[in-house]
């Protein structure tokens, strides 16, 4: 797996492959990066984000929705310049992919962009799906010690550093949007997990065990 540095992406080097259709009947445009001659799947390191509420797991969906801050602004602007290749790519080849031109105000208008600009002062989220197959979250999630932890662990305000997927675009009836997936999660816990402790004293088990009274025997 090569994972590619958001700050040094160049945007020409993006593919963009005709569409097809998948399960529940939408259109997928699969998105690969040209890199030495050859076309790898594209993969992102976030910053250090703060999770917003956690994991939201539910019957339909499951995502992760973080925090972007003024130290931020580069991962937010290549995420924002990803959004405008979507949108362009889709205006270009509308006739070629869906057989006729879109107006690009159309275009925009029925794009969904994982970013959500908050009208107060507080920072801009993003969202981000987790796969979740065969009833099960499809994401590896570890701890600082690199050990595997469960999804319940990752709270609000949890910091936590993403290995993401750009899958392409994913196209509706009158919306698309950008396909990312989170492959692997990092998570800076806010506090030590205590381990639990076990409450039986085998003293007492021996003590019981070696006592010698035949008055005692009931069988």
């Amino acid at each position: 797996m090569h994972i590619l540095d958001y700050k040094k992406f160049v945007n020409s080097k993006v593919i963009y492959n005709e569409p097809v259709k998948v399960r529940g009947g939408c259109l997928v445009t699969r998105t690969n990066y040209k890199l030495n001659g050859e076309n790898i799947p594209i993969y992102i390191q976030t910053p250090k984000l703060k999770s917003v509420n956690g994991i939201i797991c539910n019957d339909s969906r499951t995502y992760i929705e973080l925090e972007l801050d003024k130290s931020h602004l580069q991962f937010y602007e290549f995420l924002t310049t990803i959004d405008e290749l979507n949108t362009n790519i889709t205006y270009s080849k509308s006739e070629e992919w869906f057989g006729k031109e879109l107006p690009l105000e159309v275009v925009d208008d029925f794009y969904s962009t994982p970013i959500k600009i908050n009208k107060t002062n507080k920072a801009p989220i993003v969202k981000f799906k987790i796969p979740f197959t065969s009833g099960k979250i499809n994401c590896q999630i570890f701890n600082e010690n690199l050990n595997m932890i469960d999804y319940n662990l990752v709270s609000k305000d949890t910091e936590v550093i993403c290995i993401l997927e750009l899958c392409g675009i994913k196209y509706y009836k009158q919306r698309f949007e950008c396909e990312w997936n989170v492959l692997q999660m990092k998570v800076h816990l806010n506090e030590k997990v205590k381990p639990l402790s076990c409450m039986i004293n085998e003293d007492l088990n021996n003590d019981l065990e070696n006592e010698d009274d035949s008055n005692s025997n009931i069988f």
